[in-house]
């Protein structure tokens, strides 16, 4: 089955086209970890890590870090862009569903922006059992998703994404698509990356299903796995209300 571009292909312009404020919600998520007794000099898992960008970021804090993701080229984005002097974090190729067992429990995990990449019911109930697996208790899980109601209204309005950007490669432009499907709460989507070098454009398009979630799904997913105290924002970033964006970020604590 052909790999998303995105995250293949295209690896080596993922946080080009993709501008996160990550110092900012590295401290929202330090944060919280702090006050769920997490402090730094504490093991955290980035599972899903991509390019590390956050997996760097909390180990500059002061954090130990594994970052594990399914594309063997984020994971070489990943590793290329380590501080030579940050010896605290390392990355592997791994599957979220069948997470490395490792010689110790984790303090914290944090999954950002993967799990909507779930379709199946039973992976989307069971990833948060293998989180539940690496954390010892007490340790806290931190996550985002997209959430159904307001992803409806967003795309509904912009169903077009599109971003150029100047690489070494040449002229990057990546468009995306989305429709919806209401039934299943799924979008449908459509993307291209277009390369232009100068001497001849190199085109690359890719479909694929993502499934948003609704608070309900998280909540059940998070009780059966056993985690606790839950809170609820709209992004990393204690001000925003869950419905205030298409996002939903959670933090909660293995019982």
């Amino acid at each position: 089955m052909p790999r998303r571009p995105f995250y293949s292909e295209f690896a080596w312009a993922f946080n080009l086209l993709i501008d996160r404020p990550v110092q900012k919600e590295c401290g929202a998520i330090v944060a919280w970890f702090i006050e769920r007794g997490i402090q730094p000099g504490a093991r955290v898992l980035d599972a899903g890590c991509g390019t590390g960008r956050y997996a760097i970021e909390l180990a500059r804090r002061g954090f130990i870090v594994d970052g594990v993701d399914g594309s063997p080229e984020l994971i070489a984005e990943a590793i290329a862009a380590v501080p030579a002097d940050l010896r605290s974090v390392t990355f592997t190729v791994g599957d979220l569903l069948a997470l490395p067992v490792p010689g110790h429990a984790y303090d914290a995990v944090l999954c950002r922006g993967v799990l909507n990449d779930f379709l199946d019911a039973a992976d989307r109930r069971f990833v948060f059992t293998e989180f539940a697996r690496i954390l010892r208790p007490g340790g806290v899980l931190a996550l985002d998703v997209r959430e159904w109601d307001e992803t409806v209204h967003r795309k509904r309005d912009e169903p077009l994404f599109r971003k150029s950007v100047s690489t070494s490669r040449g002229t990057l432009t990546f468009s995306s698509v989305t429709s919806l499907d209401e039934e299943t709460k799924q979008l449908l989507i459509s993307e291209e990356h277009v390369l232009n070098t100068g001497s001849g454009e190199q085109t690359t398009t890719y479909e694929f299903v993502m499934q948003c979630w609704t608070r309900d799904e998280v909540e059940t997913s998070r009780d059966a796995a056993g985690f606790d105290g839950a809170a609820f924002y709209g992004a990393y970033d204690r001000t925003i209300a869950p419905g205030e964006t298409d996002r939903l970020a959670v933090i909660a604590t293995r019982r």
